[in-house]
This record gives structure tokens, sequence and C-alpha cells, in this order.
């Protein structure tokens, strides 16, 4: 089956379509045709809401830069002159809807030149999309080609000097030291920066919000500890603990170490340990109890057990762990009026 192929020739360009390959070929160049807007737009915008405008103009005429050495070899070093070979390759382009190209102003010793483009085909496709990031394709291209021309480094300032049923571009070409790659380069690096300095804010909040978490966490132990062995003053001088549920290590190492500092700060010279609400004490906990107990004395203060159950008791026993010289009572009351010295309390025994 032979291929479809029309074509035509505008101003010594060959256009030529290739139906059965779904082809168009543009100066003997595979091409692809898109409405500027809808289709180049939707394409485009999403690209620019994602990294940003300055990032996405230099990405972008960095890319249209690449072929401008082509481009000035093989149509503007064609013209009797560069200004003659620059709007040739202005009518090439312009024939692909890129936009109509003038060059007002062109002066070789001082590298300097200014390019208009009317119709430009960005602006086109930004006109009704709501959304403006100016010129950046024509932008790399203008640079590229004046560069190779003027052979030295040289930048395109973007100015549009109007907008209506036909914006203007204007590039004003000046000699320069600015390079794409490296206002890439430090635009770039300022994101990282940024980003860098972003996270270092983010980092100090979460410590900050982490420190005020512990800080909570700290305080609500504290008054759980505070409310599972509650350390209360009953009599001056006179400190009553009463201890319930599970006794652990870690849980007795707390209580013992707040009523040390109590009995300190409050001159206390008497301790009543209420026992009677443990349900279960391990092996460590009754070394606590213990430690506690000659602590105590050793700080001068007397220390009383009340509640002490026989399989407490037994097991203090089994574990080496004895109450030698400290009073025990059945209750809570009968060690009150021990201490306080209000009545005389049932017979007293020790371990």
């Amino acid at each position: 089956m032979t291929q479809s192929r029309p074509s035509l020739t505008i101003d010594d360009v060959p256009i030529a379509w290739r139906f059965d390959d779904g082809d168009l070929l543009f100066g003997g160049l595979s091409s692809v045709l898109f409405w500027a807007n809808p289709s180049l737009f939707r394409m485009l915008s999403p690209l620019v809401e994602e990294i940003g405008t300055d990032l996405f103009r230099l990405l972008v005429a960095r890319s249209s830069s690449l072929g401008t050495e082509e481009d000035y070899r093989d149509v503007v070093k064609l013209g009797e002159t560069f200004e003659q070979g620059f709007l040739s390759w202005g009518r090439l382009v312009s024939m692909a809807g890129w936009g109509a190209f003038e060059l007002p102003a062109f002066e070789r010793a001082a590298c300097a030149a200014t390019v208009r483009v009317r119709n430009a085909w960005e602006l086109r496709m930004q006109a009704a999309g709501g959304m403006r990031w100016g010129c950046p394709f024509l932008q790399g291209k203008v640079i590229g080609i004046f560069g190779h021309a003027l052979e030295q480094r040289c930048w395109a300032d973007e100015h549009i000097v109007s907008e209506g049923a036909e914006p203007v571009v204007e590039f004003r070409v000046h000699a320069s030291d600015r390079t794409i790659e490296d206002e890439l380069h430090r635009l770039r690096l300022a994101r990282l920066r940024a980003r860098q300095e972003e996270l270092t804010q983010h980092m100090a909040a979460a410590a900050l919000e982490l420190r005020r978490k512990d800080e909570e966490v700290e305080q609500k132990e504290r008054l759980i500890r505070a409310l599972s062995a509650p350390i209360l003053q009953v009599w001056d001088g006179v400190l009553a603990v009463p201890l319930v549920g599970v006794l652990s290590r870690e849980r007795a190492a707390p209580i013992c170490e707040e009523l040390l500092d109590r009995v300190t700060s409050m001159s206390a010279t008497h301790v009543l340990l209420d026992l009677t609400g443990l349900s279960e004490v391990d092996a460590a906990a009754t070394g606590q109890i213990a430690a506690i107990v000659s602590s105590l004395r050793l700080l001068g203060a007397r220390c009383a057990v009340v509640g002490l159950s026989p399989q407490l008791a037994r097991t203090m026993v089994e574990l080496g762990n004895s109450f030698a010289g400290v009073r025990t009572y059945q209750t809570l009351a009968d060690a009150l009026r021990q201490v306080v010295g209000l009545t005389r309390g049932p017979a007293r025994r020790s371990f």
C-alpha cells in the first residue's frame, strides 16, 4: 500500500504529511502540531505550579537554547548579514506559529540588540489561561543565537510591552557574564538553602513540641505517682504514705525519692508506711521497702509499718528482708494514736 504524503513548500520550507504514519514533517524534521490553548497551556501550567515560575523559566530557556548552534549555522549564518539571516530564521519559525520576529536594533560593536516578537506563541498560549510566566522558550533561543553570532556570553532581558489582541514581547540583548546554567545553579542553591532552613525550622519546632509532650508526660507521671502513693501530713512532723496496688521496683524508687525529700523539707520525725492496700509485691520491691525504712532511719525519722499482711510478712522473711526494730500496727488509726500520743495503742510487735 502506497503511503499518502501530500506536501507543499512555503518560502523554501518543505512541509509534508505522512498520514499513514501519523507524522508531520516541517523542514524535513518530524513535528507535532498542538493547539496553543488549551493543549499546550494545560500541558505546561501544572509544571509551573509544581516547580515555580523561576525554575520553570530557566529550565525551558536552557532546553530551547540547546539547538541554537544549528539554527545559527544552518539558517542565520547563510544570510548576507546577520540581520538578514536572523530575520530569515524568524520567518522560518513564524510559519510554525512562533510569532512575527522583528529586529529594530543591532549594534555588533556594542554587543547590543533589540528583538521584538509580535503575537508570540507563549503569550498567545497564556492569554486565556489565567497564568503568566512569560516567554522563556523564545528567550533561550535569542540568548543562544546572539551568543553564537557575537561569539561571547550575552543575556536577553525580557519585557512584555503589549498585551492585547496581539501580545508583544521584547528582548533587549546585551553582553553579560550571566549564563542560563549559572542562573540555574544559583537558583537551585538558593532553593536548597531555603529547604534546609525550612527543614531546620521544622525540626526545631518538632523538637520543641516533643519537649512539650515529654514535659506533659512527666507531669502526668508525677501526678499519677502522687495519686498512687500520696504523702500525707497527718500531724505536725508526721507523714503517712498509703501504698495500694502492685508495688514494683519502678514504682517504689520514685516513691522513696519523693518521701526522703519530703522528710527533709518538712523536718518530719515520724513516717507511717501503710501497706494495707498492697495486692502484690515482688522481690525487688520488698528490698525497696527495706531500703526506705533504712533511709528514713539514717535521716533520723522513725518509721512504723501499718497493715503488714501475714503473706507479705512471710515473703519478707523468706527474702531475708526484715523490719527489726520497726514498730508495726494493724491499722493506721492504731499507729496514729501511738505516734500522736492521744491514747496507748494495742500491743506492739517487732520483726
